[in-house]
């Protein structure tokens, strides 16, 4: 990378900081009811993710994780010692190769667990599907989290909560981040997701990493956006490709 190109790339970096924080979570939306969304997990109480094998977890590749970090699963409200909850460690951090902080590109991480969590009515995987088919404008999705839940605060949720959201076409979300930032930062392997008509529900600074979930199936992967709750300005989620689920596969040693 040469100088001019560090001095980009740093600029870009910091446009993102200063209007996302360090990743999203939910504004708007609801509580989930308690215990209903038994594949999410609570990242250093930095990030979310989503468990796909008793011993993994889904998450993206921004979110900075270390050796012994800890990793919530189980909990509707993960300040209170909840007997559905499991505390594990991480154990090992693997992201994408090809990940660019810059622009957020390949922003997916894989989390192996110290140990396997037990399978409960609470904690639970959700299986992947790959999906060959670039989900359409208007389709609608879900995600949840336990981050902040206004767009000026640094306080997290306590309690996990969820929001429901529309794909919005790629080609129109691109043309809109291309007024705020550089030109085809939004990649076929991304997704774009805003809030229904008349809402301002969307993720925001607290919860990257957590599902976005489309027709029953895991999807994407919350990664960045401009802003919060505003529904002109959708926000980016990491699009689960069949080259994704291919290193996935790799990663763990295995089908999933």
């Amino acid at each position: 990378m040469n100088f001019l190109s560090f001095l980009f790339c740093s600029a870009l970096l910091l446009l993102k900081l200063i209007s996302t924080g360090d990743g999203m979570d939910i504004i708007g939306g609801k509580k989930a009811k308690p215990h209903s969304r038994p594949y999410m997990a609570l990242l250093k109480e930095i990030c979310g993710g989503t468990l796909i094998k008793p011993n993994w977890v889904l998450t993206a590749a921004h979110c900075t994780l270390k050796i012994k970090n800890s990793v919530i699963l189980g909990a509707h409200n993960w300040g209170k010692n909840e007997t559905e909850q499991q505390r594990l460690f991480v154990l090992r951090a693997v992201r994408h190769p090809d990940y660019e902080n810059c622009t957020k590109s390949n922003d997916i991480q894989l989390v192996q667990l110290n140990r396997p969590a037990k399978m409960t009515a609470s904690v639970s995987v959700f299986s992947l599907l790959p999906s060959e088919k670039d989900l359409k404008h208007g389709t609608k999705c879900s995600t949840a989290g336990w981050g902040v839940t206004k767009a000026n605060s640094n306080t997290l949720s306590s309690v996990l909560r969820e929001a429901n959201l529309t794909i919005v076409e790629r080609a129109k979300c691109h043309k809109i981040y291309g007024k705020i930032k550089p030109k085809e930062v939004i990649t076929k392997n991304m997704l774009c997701a805003g809030p229904l008509k008349r809402r301002k529900d969307d993720a925001c600074t607290g919860d990257s990493g957590g599902p976005l979930i489309c027709e029953n199936k895991l999807q994407g992967i919350v990664s960045f956006g401009k802003g919060c709750g505003n529904p002109k300005i959708p926000g980016v989620y990491t699009r689960l490709t069949t080259e994704y689920h291919n290193w996935i596969k790799k990663t763990i040693g295995g089908a999933y």
